[in-house]
């Protein structure tokens, strides 16, 4: 069978969310045997060579196809493509597929959280931001009737997907994401870029999209004193530019973006603790990741997050700092819970496979 995958943001040198699930889900299919089943990965304009490299000689064809923007490539680009590479099944990764695709295609819903915006949490937008958004919602309720499958990556999020676009339960199947045990050397050289030594810190990804909370997290640095310095890591340019100039100079913030992910493995192997406020998630790869590292994770709760940690980790009921303050100086403060969380977390991770 030959497959039609749009690989567009695992394809990427720098990888989020979807992005980050693509990469390994190809790496994953890279190490099938040759057989019945073929590949075929496009990229867009954005695809990074030496990303590209690494399917080589395996069932993955790696193919660019630099239609932009990118409503053009889904709706024109993938499926004219798919249709000349006489592909049996269009599989569309990024919550977003062809309305007239040409062939059978299944679509992964990560989320709807488009659906919450502005009325779960705040939404403000940026004018690209807003017209995105209108062609996104449009595009998946009508795959949410076309597509031959939904496939997600959570209860959580499949009960949404359910409610919101009134898709048949039957038609949605549940598959979690995976987590990828890494055997290459972490770099610690970012450790020593920030001066920081294992266990000062705590470490959280940064965005600024509201749903993200990073903001909270650097808001409660900003006005308490924490028993740990705080690393941001993966923050947008747009998201320094706005931060660098109210928490730049506060002591013990640390505002970085985006870094390798060999770096990145290195902050949070040392970390002390792993934060993930988010209010809205389809899945939280991240949070597998830091368990997978014994690092005690604190999370908010009634998130998909809270559903893949199986018990593993330290909620806290609501998105505000004086919760949040709580939350953290409790772990800080009690060994116990500390050692509890270094020991479950491992296991959890590891059973979650590609």
């Amino acid at each position: 069978m030959r497959v039609a995958v749009d690989a567009r943001y695992g394809l990427m040198a720098n990888r989020r969310g979807i992005g980050v699930a693509t990469y390994h889900l190809l790496r994953a299919w890279r190490e099938l045997e040759p057989g019945n089943l073929e590949v075929l990965a496009y990229g867009d304009a954005r695809m990074d060579p030496a990303v590209a490299s690494e399917f080589r000689d395996s069932v993955i064809a790696v193919k660019r196809l630099p239609a932009r923007p990118f409503a053009l490539w889904e709706q024109w680009a993938l499926p004219r493509a798919a249709a000349r590479d006489r592909a049996d099944l269009i599989h569309a990764l990024a919550n977003v597929g062809p309305l007239r695709p040409s062939a059978p295609m299944v679509v992964s819903m990560h989320d709807v959280i488009e659906w919450h915006r502005g009325k779960d949490f705040e939404g403000e937008l940026s004018s690209r931001h807003r017209l995105s958004r209108l062609y996104r919602m449009n595009a998946m309720a009508l795959n949410a009737r076309r597509a031959r499958a939904i496939h997600t990556v959570s209860q959580h999020a499949a009960e949404d997907i359910h409610r919101t676009l009134r898709v048949p339960e039957d038609k949605i199947h549940v598959i979690a994401l995976g987590f990828a045990v890494r055997t290459d050397p972490a770099d610690e050289s970012i450790l020593r870029e920030l001066n920081l030594s294992p266990g000062t810190y705590a470490m959280a990804f940064g965005a600024l999209d509201p749903r993200k909370n990073s903001e909270l997290l650097l808001r409660l640095w900003a006005g308490r004193q924490m028993p740990w310095d705080l690393v941001l890591v993966g923050a947008e340019p747009h998201a320094l530019r706005r931060w660098q100039p109210r928490f730049g100079a506060v002591a013990g913030i640390h505002l970085r973006g985006f870094e390798s992910d060999s770096r990145v493995r290195a902050l949070m192997q040392h970390a002390a603790v792993f934060l993930y406020p988010s209010s809205f998630e389809g899945f939280g790869l991240p949070v597998l990741e830091a368990l997978a590292e014994g690092v005690p994770v604190v999370l908010t709760e009634r998130t998909a997050g809270e559903e893949v940690a199986r018990g593993a980790v330290l909620t806290v009921e609501d998105a505000s700092v004086d919760a949040w303050t709580a939350a953290l100086l409790r772990v800080a403060r009690d060994r116990e819970l500390q050692q509890r969380l270094r020991l479950h977390g491992p296991p959890v991770a590891a059973s979650y496979t590609w």
